[in-house]
């Protein structure tokens, strides 16, 4: 498995990371 910066993943998603912040705390994204 390939590990991401936030900045990456948020980038690759086409979000800001202050949203993959926010699915994390909600828990819409699964670690």
């Amino acid at each position: 498995m390939t590990n991401y910066r936030p900045k990456d993943f948020a980038e690759l998603l086409g979000v800001s990371v202050k949203t993959l912040q926010r699915w994390d705390r909600e828990g819409t994204l699964k670690a």
